[in-house]
């Protein structure tokens, strides 16, 4: 007789839920950027004609300098070239502001609108903080680095000579203040850039195109330029300082290749990394509308204001009005 306290073994159906393995959570997919409208408006024309005369000053200019004799060799890098003439001085001070007035329209806009994006996105959306903040940090750069110090190594200029032996002789008396306003802003400027290079590569650039805030075009572009600048500058500050120490004819030609590509990233970055979003802005929130700029609404709103305070059209109008009566 079986035992009271056995009992029939039944086999036990287990769920879905139980029996199947569980399953490892796949990173989120990153959001498809929205396809925006987009417009050649007075944004765009800031950002490439503004920008865009800087390469010709980068590459040309200073090649054109040395074929006429204006460089002598190891004298030959870009403030040696804004230094050699009057006329180069000029034409440097009108590329580098404009490129400086650019550079702030640009990076205002294009800040702005990814903050205001970002803000458009679902509630369910995670923003990680570190892009706001990493967003300040560029623009803050940006305008109170990089631009101020372009601006004060153009209006100073680079006088800088050599003795027999190569070493550089540091000026003195007014020369002085001049040489060390210009390396110090220069030195200022290339460390803002390559700041604003690293927060866009590692920041800025890969989180934007997770949201899907900036067009994948515009990510790449930008990014293959801030990693050209970031590498650049690296390599830029022991060739600076052999170029000082050691030998100025050995590292004169490295020094000016640093200038010149990592310059060129950058303005590479402002004209064909830039252009897309503003395109975009144009489209949607237009800065100037060019309808408002015809010949017919200069004069509503310049001559004929003009001609309405003249004496001769108060005196007609009183004709006319008597003329009614």
């Amino acid at each position: 007789m079986p035992s009271s306290r056995s009992r029939s073994k039944t086999p036990v159906k287990r769920s879905a839920s139980t029996s199947a393995p569980r399953s490892k959570s796949k990173p989120a997919k990153a959001t498809k950027a929205i396809e925006r409208p987009k417009k050649f408006g007075f944004r765009t024309i800031i950002a490439v004609f503004g920008s865009a005369p800087m390469l010709v000053l980068l590459t040309y200019t200073p090649w054109r300098a040395y074929m006429d004799g204006l460089l002598k060799f190891p004298d030959i890098l870009i403030s040696d070239t804004i230094a050699c003439s009057q006329w180069h001085r000029s034409v440097y001070t009108t590329g580098i502001s404009m490129a400086a007035l650019s550079s702030c329209v640009i990076y205002s806009e294009l800040i702005r609108a990814m903050k205001s994006r970002i803000e458009e996105l679902p509630k369910s959306t995670k923003v990680d903080p570190v892009l706001v903040m990493a967003l300040d940090q560029f623009l803050f750069t940006v305008l109170a680095g990089v631009v101020p110090n372009l601006l004060i190594l153009i209006s100073f200029m680079f006088i800088e000579d050599a003795d027999e032996y190569g070493n550089i002789q540091i000026p003195k008396g007014e020369e002085l203040i001049q040489w060390l306003l210009h390396v110090v802003a220069a030195t200022l400027a290339f460390m803002g850039l390559g700041i604003c290079a690293f927060l866009y590569a590692y920041h800025i650039g890969p989180k934007a195109l997770s949201l899907g805030i900036e067009s994948a075009l515009d990510v790449k572009t930008r990014m293959i330029c801030a990693i050209g600048i970031a590498v650049t500058v690296i390599f830029g500050a022991p060739i600076r300082a052999m170029h000082i120490y050691h030998s100025r004819d050995t590292w004169a030609f490295p020094l000016l290749m640093v200038e010149v590509i990592s310059l060129s990233f950058g303005v590479c970055a402002n004209v064909f990394g830039s252009v897309g979003m503003m395109m975009e802005l144009d489209a949607t929130h237009p800065k100037v509308s060019f309808r408002n700029l015809t010949l017919k609404t200069w004069w509503i709103t310049l001559v004929k204001p003009m001609v309405t305070l003249t004496p001769f059209y108060g005196h007609e109008v009183l004709k006319d009005s008597k003329k009614k009566k």
